[in-house]
């Protein structure tokens, strides 16, 4: 039932991922997960706006468990901060129904499923992460991996493959630049470990950029930078305290240094100067990788319509394809692989190499390669006025929308 239902949600445009744990704080060693979500089911409306929804899969026809589900889904949404929370169940009883209303929670009864499964029937069965075989048989073999590479912290592979659909942009950024120092200690990865925590790194990327184009209508690009740079370094974009703390410190540090240096000088002694290193400029200096990261932001706002779909692209790209499945090849995923999509999808590919570096990438350059149906022919250049007669040629999809010029 979970796999039928997250089908249905990757086919009206979500992106979808099958039996995510949820972490619990400060748990005791052996019982670090609190629960795990049955779907996790992100849809980008048309302004790059995320919202996530839980959609919870239960067997059993009768009406034992049924309120207390829904109660507990209830909470459940409090907790993860959810848009939306579903029960999925054979038989839904007039009474949960009623109960659920009154919450604000969505039933879906078996009946229901068979019906909406009907109008996407040409949809594959399997596929990346809704149980693809390839996909399964790599995450498991990685799982085996990771045990024997103590240079990868456990808790930032299990972010980066699952609890990172549920982070905020700061963060993703911050496990992709960790995930990339991790790997530089470790040395080559084996596979397929190097290319699914490469997949997951760059699905981090790209989920991280939706969610901060989506506030570009809102916030002003310089003001995003600002809280970014401040989210990267402090820990914090909400801040106020301890730049200005870091300030008065070196301003503290450079007095005592001065009046030592006088005081010496006084007593007969050559002047030496030597510059005090700055614990602001050490603490706040922006990353590197900044400007390329936003350009990436504000490339996907400009284009909207096909950055919307490109979790999903993502996804079959780098679960499926890459993987050696076919399903990715299918008629129904067409519109996923245009053009413009490989485009996005190469530029989101060369800011990660920026972020977490190349040693991280090289098991993806093979997207280069693949030949995405909507590639052949001429694409339309979005940033020409509606009267400019320019379009760019397109071999293989890379070209002019592939970079950031």
């Amino acid at each position: 039932m979970e796999r039928r239902v997250a089908r249905l949600e990757f086919a009206e445009g979500a992106h979808t991922r099958l039996r995510i744990p949820v972490p619990a704080d400060d748990a005791d060693s052996g019982r670090d997960v609190l629960t795990d979500i049955d779907i996790l089911s992100l849809d980008v409306d048309s302004r790059l706006r995320i919202s996530r929804s839980s959609l919870e899969c239960k067997s059993g026809k009768g009406q034992s468990g049924e309120p207390d589900t829904i109660l507990w889904l209830a909470g459940f949404r409090q907790l993860l901060d959810l848009d939306r929370v579903t029960l999925v169940r054979q038989v839904v009883s007039p009474r949960g129904q009623s109960l659920a209303r009154k919450l604000k929670i969505v039933v879906m009864d078996e009946a229901t499923v068979t019906r909406r499964e009907k109008a996407h029937a040409w949809l594959p069965e399997r596929f990346a992460h809704l149980d693809g075989p390839a996909c399964l048989s790599a995450e498991s073999r990685t799982t085996t991996q990771l045990k024997g590479l103590p240079g990868i912290p456990t808790t930032l592979a299990r972010f980066l493959r699952g609890d990172a659909l549920l982070a905020d942009s700061a963060s993703l950024i911050g496990a992709v630049q960790a995930f990339g120092s991790a790997v530089e200690k470790q040395g080559v990865l084996p596979e397929p470990a190097a290319s699914v925590l490469a997949g997951h790194s760059l699905m981090a990327i790209l989920l991280a950029g939706i969610q901060d184009a989506g506030r570009l209508d809102a916030v002003p690009l310089n003001v995003l930078r600002t809280r970014l740079e401040r989210a990267l370094t402090v820990g914090d974009a909400d801040d106020v305290y301890v730049l200005p703390m870091l300030e008065k410190a070196d301003a503290l540090f450079r007095f005592v240094q001065d009046r030592t240096h006088k005081a010496y000088v006084e007593a007969g002694a050559d002047p030496i100067r030597f510059e005090v290193p700055s614990l602001k400029e050490a603490i706040a200096s922006p990353p590197h990788y900044i400007d390329y990261y936003l350009a990436f932001v504000e490339r996907l706002r400009e284009n909207p319509q096909m950055a919307s779909g490109l979790l999903q692209t993502a996804e079959l790209t780098c679960f499926d394809a890459l993987l050696g499945d076919r399903a990715w090849k299918a008629e129904s995923f067409s519109h996923l692989f245009t053009t413009e999509h490989k485009g996005l999808l190469l530029v989101a590919l060369k800011c990660l190499e920026s972020i977490a570096g190349m040693q991280v990438t090289s098991p993806l350059r093979a997207i280069h390669d693949l030949a995405f149906r909507g590639s052949a022919g001429k694409v339309p250049d979005r940033r020409e006025s509606s009267d400019h007669p320019t379009l760019f040629d397109a071999p293989g999809g890379t070209g002019a929308n592939g970079s950031l010029s």
